[in-house]
């Protein structure tokens, strides 16, 4: 990946940079309520490409006519291409970067380490973002990101002022932050919760928000019994930092982002209008300030949000990031579902009638989300019926009982139904609408084409003309799992070699379910020094030992980790498998004979799903990598088969020879659903926090970090033939997620085929990533 220079102009100094606002657009409305409120840029999503599960995508038509109606007013706009890419999507992505080179769209926010290569080699017009799915929460992250190509980087919303103004400082890389709109628990690229636990990824667009749902806590083995009524302990409050925009300038931010490509267009408009209000008083009297602030917040409370507070800009550990009695639903509260009954409409068609005591004003035309507080489930819908006393009325103010009709897309409400309703959106949505259908019937004829030429050029060089051999690999990925039974353990470890992860140095005196070809333990300061208290009794295990960098590395914490690195590999182990791309940047030291030494591995959080990603940590030296943990088999075999195909090529040499990066799969552990910064008071770490489908999680504290695991391990250990004849080079084996006997026994049961008998979970491995 050829690097990109930092601009020698940046505009003003650290603590007098301009900030730029930057607003969502997820429909023509909102892109035309961004514009006349006073935003300075707009993002938008890619068709088919961007990290919001959207009713409708623009054309590449349309995107090109809204940049050159935003450049017609001197504003930017930027383009969300930040979902994962599958390997059958890739021919897609590329022409797609090949359209937005043509429209000269003024930035590409990318998640997709594929993307990124891709663009960085073939498409150097191309300005790029690191979006905020890279975990972007230190400078090492935004200094190597732009050192990749990335002229700006969306940094982590769990960044503090403090950090933010540090990173700044450090690498005078563009910082863009979130400064409104929703917040995740888990850090974003790290969640795989709705993946996982729902086949649906939160990295491609399809998060169906388990941290939104209640959740009942159970002591570890009741069975049961609850303790205390559900709440929500993971629904995060919206982010709002409309009182700290001097703070936010002081720190050297360059760009403030307010989420909600998925609004409406009254709220974008009155967000974009709250933060221009606030951002063009910043130079005024103490007394205009708080008078613009007033009435900032009070535009921010008509746009009918959650609950707001600062998050983490002020503090690592925010007392009002939750509010575990709430539901975290957006929207104004309506009321309290008290009775629902069938109505005969007309041509004797039945409608249900929710009744309540309305809680707020509402009106025909206006938009309300339904809140079913037995599942979790919300579902929205356009209010088309309402009546008051028994009599249909177009409007019913505050206090009123009145009966609300449902329409039919609205699924699964019984007479036993417990919930509430939000209204989310006002009437004025109807209006927008037909606006923007006329506008896409007038654009309906145009078309952008990619360049045929160039798209052909990459696509040869990705290998995606098979040849029989490579077709027939990837069909045996798509093997049924049937046939996967009838691999023995002896096969399994004859053919494909075992990589085992530990917890602590003394583990390693454990009995282990496998003979394992490398070892894995974690870079940690226990087993640091452990390692000096027992150096010369573990030597027989030193060539075997990789040491792991968690994904998540406080800027406080990044010499230290230095320092480890650099002593490690001075007495002899100079492997590492890193949990974040921009880990690498911590091996530029010593000659180049010692660096040369060095092999560094990825792990499953560089979220590698397809075969440019993999050409992408090729180019930079790894020696192997883990396969994304979302993956299904299909993609895995496909991705696979065309890289193998090319993958004597595109890897860095050291010294003469060329080095054939390896590709594993992480096969068994209880991987992190949640990897979160929160430490919350009203977490109960030592207890099991059950869904409204009895689904079973722990919760823990570990290093800093809040991870939610499941009950029952991750396994794809019935799968070992179909992976050895996928031509995966290594299976991982994680015993890390609970107490080591324990997970050694589980690993031995699986292995001896007592798979049918446990109850394990395959991801999406055996069904379709969504």
């Amino acid at each position: 990946m050829p690097s990109n220079q930092l601009e020698s102009d940046q505009e003003g100094q650290i603590g007098n940079t301009r900030m730029e606002l930057l607003a969502p657009a997820g429909s023509f409305a909102a892109f035309e309520a961004a514009l006349e409120q006073g935003a300075d840029a707009i993002y938008v999503g890619a068709p088919g490409f961007n990290a919001r599960a959207l009713s409708r995508d623009f054309t590449f038509a349309e995107i090109d006519s809204m940049i050159k109606q935003a450049h017609g007013q001197g504003v930017k706009l930027y383009i969300a291409m930040n979902s994962l890419v599958k390997e059958d999507e890739l021919p897609a992505a590329v022409e797609a970067l090949s359209c937005f080179q043509q429209i000269k769209a003024d930035a590409l926010i990318l998640q997709d380490l594929g993307l990124l290569y891709l663009a960085r080699t073939w498409f150097p017009d191309l300005v790029l973002h690191a979006s905020t799915l890279m975990s972007v929460h230190n400078s090492l992250a935004a200094e190597e990101l732009v050192r990749l190509g990335c002229e700006r980087v969306v940094l982590a919303r769990e960044s503090t002022i403090d950090e933010m103004a540090e990173i700044s400082r450090k690498t005078g890389a563009q910082v863009e932050v979130f400064v409104h709109g929703a917040m995740c628990f888990s850090y974003s690229g790290l969640c795989m919760f709705s993946s996982l636990h729902g086949g649906k990824s939160s990295l491609r667009g399809q998060c169906v928000q388990p941290c939104r749902r209640h959740y009942s806590w159970m002591k570890p083995g009741r069975v049961g019994k609850k303790q205390g009524p559900a709440n929500y302990p993971f629904s995060m409050n919206d982010l709002c930092g409309v009182d700290v925009l001097p703070e936010l300038q002081r720190a050297g931010v360059s760009c403030l982002k307010i989420e909600g490509r998925m609004k409406s267009a009254q709220y974008v408009a009155n967000t974009v209008a709250a933060y221009r209000l606030a951002l063009d008083s910043l130079n005024e009297s103490d007394e205009k300030q708080e008078k613009v602030l007033r009435e900032a917040h009070r535009l921010l409370d008509a746009a009918m949000a959650r609950k707001r507070s600062t998050g983490y800009m002020l503090s690592a550990k925010p007392a009002g990031a939750i509010s575990p009695q709430f539901s975290g639903n957006s929207g104004r509260f309506l009321g309290k579902i008290s009775g629902i009954r069938q109505q005969t409409a007309g041509r004797g068609k039945q409608r249900k009638l929710l009744q309540l005591s309305l809680a707020a004003p509402v009106s025909e035309g206006d938009r309300l989300r339904l809140h079913d507080e037995t599942t979790g489930a919300r579902t929205s819908f356009t209010l088309r019926f309402l009546t008051v006393d028994g009599r249909r009325r177009k409007n019913a103010g505050s206090g009123r009982k009145v009966e609300i009709a449902l329409t039919d897309q609205v699924k699964g409400v019984r007479h036993a139904f417990r919930g509430s309703l939000f209204k989310v959106d006002v009437g004025s949505r109807i209006v927008a609408e037909r606006s923007g259908r006329k506008r896409r019937r007038k654009l309906a004829g145009r078309k952008v084409l990619p360049d045929r030429r160039l798209v052909e050029q990459i696509i040869h060089h990705l290998s995606w003309k098979q040849s029989r051999t490579q077709e027939k690999q990837t069909r045996k990925g798509r093997t049924d799992r049937r046939t996967s039974a009838k691999g023995s353990r002896r096969q399994g470890r004859r053919e494909l070699p075992w990589w085992v992860a530990l917890r602590s140095i003394s583990e390693l005196r454990q009995r282990l379910p496998v003979r394992p070809a490398k070892i894995i333990l974690p870079l940690s300061r226990e087993n640091m020094r452990d390692l000096g208290r027992q150096g010369l009794k573990i030597k027989k295990y030193q060539s075997r030992i990789i040491w792991r960098l968690p994904p998540i590395l406080p800027e406080s914490e990044l010499i230290w980790y230095k320092r480890q690195i650099e002593a490690l590999v001075a007495v002899g182990y100079p492997r590492f498998e890193l949990g974040h791309l921009s880990q690498y940047g911590l091996f530029s030291f010593g000659g180049r004979q010692e660096r040369e030494r060095i092999e560094l591995s990825g792990h499953y959080s560089l979220n590698l799903l397809n075969s440019a990603a993999l050409h992408g940590v090729s180019s930079l030296g790894f020696r192997r990598a883990l396969f994304s943990l979302e993956t299904e088999s299909g993609n895995f075999a496909a991705a696979l088969a065309h890289f193998r195909s090319r993958r004597g090529r595109p890897g860095k040499k050291h010294g003469s020879r060329q080095v054939k990066m390896e590709v594993g799969l992480y096969v068994y552990g209880r991987p992190p659903l949640f990897t979160a910064r929160l430490d919350s008071d009203h977490f109960q770490y030592r207890n099991i926090f059950v869904s409204p489908r009895e689904e079973e999680f722990t919760l823990e504290h570990r290093e800093g970090l809040t991870l939610a695991r499941s009950i029952f391990p991750f396994s794809l250990l019935s799968w070992q033939r179909e992976l050895g004849n996928m031509g995966v080079d290594y299976l991982l084996l994680d015993l890390t997620g609970g107490p080591m006997k324990k997970e050694a026994a589980m690993v031995s049961g699986l292995l001896a085929g007592g798979g049918k008998r446990m109850r394990v979970m395959s991801g999406n491995f055996r069904s379709t990533l969504v």
